[in-house]
């Protein structure tokens, strides 16, 4: 049984452009993604396999969201990955910064 202390949305509640965002890995290769699901400490985000040519980061190491509509940034710390039932790159991200959060959670008040 999973147990959270915050509350995660279903990306289907966010307006359509703050699903787009671009993922920015170590390398600063960049790589468009949607995302799949939010909570005010991270989110899950899919990559098609067609653009599936990035290096997986190594667990807890720093990447950067953008989300592309609203220009905002966020630090991230790489949690996750696996492939879903379509192939797809599934990464969970948790975002640290206590700033940040309240940025994320600005997202969110979208929703309520």
């Amino acid at each position: 049984m999973e147990r959270r202390v915050y509350q995660r949305y279903d990306a289907g509640l966010l307006l359509d452009d703050l699903t787009e965002v671009v993922v920015i890995f170590p390398d600063k290769q960049e790589v468009a993604a949607t995302v799949v699901d939010i909570s005010s400490q991270g989110m899950r985000v899919s990559i098609p396999s067609s653009k599936a040519s990035f290096s997986i980061p190594q667990k807890i190491e720093m990447v950067e969201i953008v989300f592309v509509a609203i220009q905002l940034r966020l630090a991230c710390r790489y949690i996750f990955s696996m492939k879903d039932q379509n192939d797809n790159v599934l990464i969970g991200f948790y975002v640290f910064d206590p700033v940040d959060q309240s940025k994320l959670r600005s997202i969110m008040d979208r929703i309520d």
